[in-house]
């Protein structure tokens, strides 16, 4: 999978979790602020995602991610 494809299945999963467009995101800037997500909600995030991408996300490396970025990036070095 390409890296600019992790990025789009990202960017669509987390449109089902966010109220604006995710295009409007900056994705360098911290995940709590571009997204103004709440930490339940963040976790159902983290669900989906693990099942769309077919990884597990162990709680201690929920701490890694700081930006939107990070989190492709994560997922694109598990499913390397």
């Amino acid at each position: 999978m390409e890296n600019s494809e992790v990025k789009k299945l990202f960017l669509d999963t987390l449109q089902d979790y966010v109220e604006f467009p995710v295009e409007d995101v900056d994705t360098t800037q911290a995940f709590r602020a571009a997204s103004g997500m709440d930490s339940y909600v963040f976790i159902e995030l983290i669900s989906a995602v693990e099942e769309r991408f077919g990884i597990r996300i162990p709680n201690n490396d929920l701490r890694e991610f700081e930006t939107i970025d990070d989190i492709i990036r994560y997922i694109e070095a598990k499913i390397a």
